[in-house]
């Protein structure tokens, strides 16, 4: 026993978890319904209920991306509470993994889209002007991460003429997202307690298997980026299992959990805007 909890206890809970995910007949069922109630309908059917906890019948996709946000946010505090107390920060900063495509965007020239506004943890940061979101930002949980952006657009800014800019303005927020995640990726690391070189080996393989998935992913089409994710999943299903009694399960285990709400989000917005349309 570590701290009052122990990792083979948040293993435990984990496992537990695991058991929830949906399975290949349970996705061919989702895949297969034709509105948001018959998909809401079919997952509170089987193990995989509480992925949809807060998903709402009648909501738009603004509202069915911000309750699955809340359900990533949920996990991973809950995963948190698990953790050895050594580990908790760790685990737990995993949550601002799904607001950087958010704070990219508060970053920018342009005003904030509405749903912002109904987001608990982001509302605080949907001001008018991008110098009020700057410096909110800049007291929040990821300054670290806004500074890292800002800096890079000032660099990107000087070392480009005229015609290279009109070339990279597309891919401007691209760029902008892998500079969040890196930079994110070296607040994560900062809150690694002292540990063996193998506890350190193993969030080093597992961090170097999901950064080069980011970046591969963009270049990808359409039928290549479902395939990518499910060897993702299928290869973080098993680093869960082989580490265990390694905090790296946690980790894994919650990067599965992130594809997972992903592919499900991905469903409940399509029918959504299907249906607005």
């Amino acid at each position: 026993m570590i701290s009052g909890l122990s990792l083979e206890y948040a293993l435990a809970r984990v496992a537990a978890r695991l058991a929830q995910r949906p399975d290949e007949r349970l996705w061919q069922q989702v895949h297969s319904a034709r509105t948001v109630a018959g998909l809401l309908e079919t997952v509170r059917a089987s193990i995989a209920a509480p992925t949809v906890s807060g998903i709402p019948v009648t909501g738009d996709g603004d509202a069915i991306e911000h309750a699955f946000r809340q359900q990533w946010r949920t996990r991973v505090d809950e995963v948190a509470a698990w953790s050895p107390e050594q580990w908790q920060d760790a685990v737990g900063y995993m949550r601002f993994l799904s607001d950087l495509p958010a704070l990219v965007h508060l970053l920018s020239d342009e005003r904030p889209p509405r749903w912002l506004a109904i987001d608990p943890e982001l509302a605080r940061y949907a001001l008018a002007t991008a110098a009020e979101r700057r410096n909110a930002l800049a007291s929040g949980p990821l300054a670290p991460v806004a500074a890292a952006v800002r800096a890079s657009d000032v660099d990107t800014a000087e070392r480009r003429d005229e015609r290279l800019a009109r070339s990279l303005k597309r891919l401007r927020g691209v760029h902008r997202l892998h500079v969040a995640l890196a930079a994110w990726e070296r607040e994560w690391r900062k809150r690694w307690p002292r540990a063996s070189s193998e506890v350190i080996a193993a969030l080093d393989h597992l961090a170097q298997i999901l950064r080069t998935h980011v970046l591969r992913f963009d270049a990808l089409s359409l039928a290549d980026a479902s395939s990518a994710r499910l060897s993702l999943a299928a290869h973080l299903a098993a680093l869960v299992h082989r580490a265990a009694l390694q905090p790296s399960a946690l980790f894994a285990y919650l990067a599965l959990f992130a594809l997972d709400l992903e592919r499900l989000q991905g469903e409940f917005v399509l029918r959504a805007r299907a249906t607005a349309s």
